[in-house]
């Protein structure tokens, strides 16, 4: 029986995006997140708890002081769905983006499936449009057909 067996799959992913922006909360990862992890978002990232870091790494270089709010949290046998708003200071360039200085706000959903009290799988959107017009960007300027 894993150690965390005792606890719930909301409990889990509750606490894994409570801590994973903390200081602390990447070294908790090999703990949380399997070694065959996959974000369906980023499979070509490889698998594990490195993807983890790597995605956070690469937030935390865009969105200094980022946080993150759980909204809601659903579960469903071995899903655990969360609706998410992340905030940061946009400090760091992004996506050909440079920094604005702007406190952006971006919503996410989230979809984690566990196994053993780990994370095994990960979907996920986030409203880039709207943070890209926080940032001052029309996300569709010259995009359109007429």
């Amino acid at each position: 029986m894993s150690s965390h067996a005792r606890f719930s799959n909301v409990s889990i992913v509750r606490g894994f995006y409570g801590a994973l922006f903390t200081p602390q909360g990447l070294r908790t990862l090999a703990d949380l997140v399997a070694p065959g992890y996959v974000d369906h978002n980023a499979e070509a990232a490889g698998r594990g708890p490195d993807v983890v870091r790597a995605h956070v790494e690469a937030l935390r270089a865009t969105l200094s002081d980022f946080s993150l709010t759980i909204q809601d949290i659903i579960a469903d046998g071995d899903r655990v769905v969360t609706r998410v708003t992340g905030q940061g200071i946009h400090t760091g360039a992004w996506m050909g983006i440079a920094p604005t200085g702007t406190t952006v706000r971006v919503k996410g959903i989230n979809i984690d499936r566990l196994v053993s009290g780990r994370l095994v799988e990960h979907w996920g959107e986030a409203d880039t449009v709207g943070m890209l017009r926080q940032m001052g960007v029309d996300p569709f300027a010259g995009r359109l057909n007429p």
